[in-house]
């Protein structure tokens, strides 16, 4: 839903498809760094290691190896050693770190072997999963779980993928028999071996060449995927339909439904997507049909984000939130809403994340909706931050690596609120004196 439904009614919104501007990016490639990883050949996995082992002691049993990147150190299944991924700068560390191989340590003699067709490349799992989730999942079938990495949400809040990193050829093979196309929560999971060396096409292609069409308007329990074929198929070749389903599980209907409102229909050229725009208004099952060429939904919501920080009228049923990390998707903060707040997720009528400032706006139904939300959250450790709630203009004034911090009320002995006037000394400019004191704590 675009963030447009959260503004009053009748404000009119103008749309000019842009190209993104050289400012975003620069911003995309200073992201990316100067030093390009290439995990798949510059990591170790160190088997048998003491129990009591903890990321410092491998990182100073490998430091002389060469440039460590990064380290994970957790438990065997088994729970009587330690197993440790060590991701070095480049090859030749490697390289080195290998002659270290069944070398005593303490009680134990380690083993080190380059870690090779161990990851995985899983997506479709449900949108609310965190690294925590995952692990958990590819944890019960008794493999060891090096590590999982997330993509960062913050140039497009839509990814849903990620790696996970096994500990063996042989477990990542076995879950990838086990997992793909299994249902978690109703999505079907995709789990293959991450193959860096073999180049894919953009899943975007379609939507960057103009090829993609969305159609909205669909009637739920009748538009078929073969109903959309027959129809569109007549200006052109298509590649694909893609038609998201409900997967809300709180409806009382018994009717399943066959979409959620939406589709879109890849074409194999631009052409076929322009063609077909004359199908607009066209009724289908008695719907009048929207259809138009697909937009960047990515680019879409910054320049909603952008006109939302720079407006100077108040709107009381949108609340900051931060700060939060890149990582953290709009499904997990929606959950957390619902869950502290004690709201429906009907509610909220949208979210966006907003990285530039470690945070997010959340528009709700109205004022009250949003005033409850900030009371339930403000002050709600998540990832180990304290998160709080403000207006726009908080999170607009809020700059990356700020400390969060809130002006707290200081309470006197009486447990009330001490007017700010009442902590001040009797002269501005000098120092207080005792009866300022006395007046600040008998409240006289």
């Amino acid at each position: 839903m675009e963030f447009d439904e959260a503004l009053p009614k009748g404000t009119k919104r103008r749309y000019s498809p842009e190209p993104e501007t050289e400012a975003s990016e620069d911003a995309k490639k200073a992201n990316q760094g100067h030093h390009t990883r290439k995990r798949e050949s510059s990591t170790v996995v160190v088997r048998n290691l003491p129990i009591n082992y903890n990321y410092y002691k491998v990182r100073k049993l490998f430091q002389n190896c060469g440039n460590i990147e990064h380290i994970d150190v957790h438990k065997t299944a088994l729970e009587d050693s330690r197993i440790a991924r060590i991701e070095f700068q480049d090859y030749n560390d490697v390289l080195t770190a290998l002659t270290k191989s069944h070398k005593k340590v303490g009680q134990n003699e380690i083993t080190v072997e380059i870690l090779q067709n161990s990851t995985l490349w899983v997506t479709n799992f449900p949108p609310d999963y965190n690294a925590y989730a995952l692990r958990q999942l590819f944890g019960k079938h008794d493999g060891n779980v090096l590590s999982v990495r997330l993509p960062s949400l913050r140039f497009d809040s839509r990814r849903r993928f990620a790696y996970v990193d096994m500990a063996s050829a042989d477990e990542a093979s076995r879950l990838v028999e086990s997992l793909n196309k299994s249902l978690v929560d109703t999505y079907k999971l995709v789990v293959k071996l991450s193959e860096p060396s073999e180049a894919t096409k953009r899943t975007d292609s379609a939507l960057l060449e103009k090829r993609q069409v969305l159609v909205k308007n669909l009637d739920q329990y009748k538009v078929s995927r073969e109903m959309l074929s027959e129809m569109f198929k007549q200006f052109g070749t298509i590649e694909k339909i893609a038609i998201p389903t409900d997967h809300d599980k709180s409806s009382d209907s018994t009717i399943e439904k066959l979409n959620s409102g939406f589709a879109f229909i890849d074409y194999s050229d631009a052409s076929s997507a322009l063609s077909c725009l004359i199908l607009n208004k066209v009724e289908l099952e008695g719907s009048p049909l929207e259809v138009t060429i697909a937009d960047k939904k990515a680019y879409l919501e910054r320049q909603a984000v952008k006109r939302l920080l720079a407006s100077k009228k108040r709107r009381d049923n949108i609340i900051s939130i931060y700060p939060l990390d890149d990582k953290t998707s709009t499904a997990q903060v929606k959950n957390l809403i619902v869950e502290q707040a004690g709201i429906a997720a009907s509610d909220i009528i949208t979210i966006y994340l907003v990285y530039d400032h470690e945070g997010a706006l959340v528009a709700a139904k109205d004022a009250p909706t949003a005033a409850r939300m900030s009371l339930a959250l403000n002050g709600y450790e998540l990832n180990r931050k304290t998160i709080w709630c403000g207006t726009i203009k908080d999170l607009r004034n809020r700059t990356p690596g700020q400390i969060a911090t809130r002006n707290r009320v200081r309470k006197s002995l009486n447990n009330e609120a001490t007017p700010a006037n009442k902590l001040q000394p009797s002269n501005p400019g000098t120092k207080m004196t005792n009866d300022d004191f006395r007046s600040m704590f008998l409240g006289k």
